[in-house]
Formats: structure tokens, C-alpha cells, sequence
């Protein structure tokens, strides 16, 4: 083999681990499949009239509006149920599920923990990829949230059952060896930014 030849396959072969590495895939490396929205299906989507929306307390009646207002419009999120979103920032995801059937309100993953305007913020920061994706005729919220990491969200997986998120998956940001977390829930509670996104179509 001409030496020229050689040394080059050689450096890539050097080369290439080190950037498969360097630039984890979820799924990829780690060998764990990636959750689907159609591994979580609802049984149907739900096409009646919206109840009105239950305001019942003061962080709730601070975004009458936005709450109300997203009431109106199809399911987007788990058969019943409506993600609103809304600005909180010039880089910060905030929101709402409304469930149509009954009008109660609950936070979003992450969200809940504190009052007022903070009591909604899910995620923040300034990146390409969209915060959230959901669909009609699925359970499965994939959150992107940052978590110690400066440039790379971390990628959540939760999955809505009863009227709480579980999470089931995580993908750390590149750069960080935590890969998978424990399995914990957030509470339903009665209680967007940029970059939101229903990634299915409104199917009423």
C-alpha cells in the first residue's frame, strides 16, 4: 500500500473515535432507543366542546388571558388536553396544560415549583432546536432544558399519565457523562416563549 495511502487511513482511524465521542447521538453511542411519539398513544383525540377554564389561583389568574384564550383552540397534547404557550423573556419557554374536558390547569415539566410568573417557566436559554415538541394523538413531551451547561441543552423525555409528567428518559448535553436519570415525577398541580412547537397537526 502506497505510504501516503497508509498514514492517512491511519489518522482517520485515530481520528474518528475521538469525534464520535466528543459529539454523542442520543441513541448513538449509549445503544438506547429513542422514545417514540407513537409508543405512547391516547385512544382517541377528543372533539367536544372545551370546558371553561378553572382560575383558581393567583398564578392562574395572572395569565387569564393566555389560558383562556388557548382554550379555545383543538387539543394538541395527549387527547384532551391544550399546551399553551407564552413569552417570559427574550430566551424563555413558559406554559400551561389545560385539560378541555375539565378546564383544570397544570405546569409544565419543570414548572410549579415556586408562584406567580416563575410558577410556569419550563426552559430557557438561547439555542436552535425548539423547547418543546407534542403531539395530538400522543402522551410523550420531549422538553429541551438546560441543566449546568452553558452552549447544550439537555433533551427530556416525560410522559403524561393521570394528570402528572414521568419521566422516562434524558439526555444529557454534550460534554457531560450523565446520560440517563431516575425515573421522577412532577406533580399535576390545579394551580413561551420562543422556540415552541406542536409537532403534529390539530386533527378536529
Amino acid at each position: 500500500m502506497n505510504k501516503l495511502i497508509y498514514s492517512q487511513v491511519v489518522t482517520l482511524a485515530l481520528i474518528c473515535p475521538i469525534l464520535v465521542c466528543a459529539n454523542p447521538r442520543p441513541g448513538g453511542r449509549h445503544g438506547k432507543k429513542l422514545p417514540m411519539f407513537r409508543d405512547y398513544p391516547v385512544s382517541e383525540v377528543w372533539r367536544g366542546k372545551a370546558a371553561a377554564v378553572k382560575l383558581t389561583t393567583r398564578s392562574e389568574r395572572m395569565f387569564r388571558t393566555q389560558l383562556t384564550e388557548a382554550a379555545k383552540s383543538n387539543p394538541d397534547f395527549a387527547g384532551h388536553y391544550k399546551f399553551a404557550g407564552w413569552g417570559c423573556g427574550s430566551a424563555c419557554g413558559a406554559g400551561a396544560i389545560i385539560d378541555l374536558k375539565t378546564g383544570r390547569v397544570y405546569p409544565p415539566p419543570f414548572g410549579g415549583k415556586r408562584s406567580g410568573w416563575e410558577y410556569w417557566i419550563f426552559t430557557g436559554g438561547v439555542f436552535t432546536e425548539k423547547y418543546v415538541e407534542y403531539q395530538p394523538d400522543s402522551r410523550l413531551m420531549i422538553v429541551r432544558h438546560f441543566e449546568n451547561h452553558d452552549h447544550f441543552p439537555d433533551l427530556y423525555y416525560f410522559v403524561w399519565k393521570g394528570n402528572s409528567f414521568r419521566l422516562i428518559r434524558r439526555f444529557a448535553a454534550a460534554g457531560s457523562s450523565q446520560v440517563i436519570s431516575p425515573r421522577i415525577r412532577w406533580p399535576g398541580q390545579n394551580a413561551g416563549g420562543n422556540n415552541l412547537r406542536n409537532s403534529g397537526r390539530d386533527r378536529r
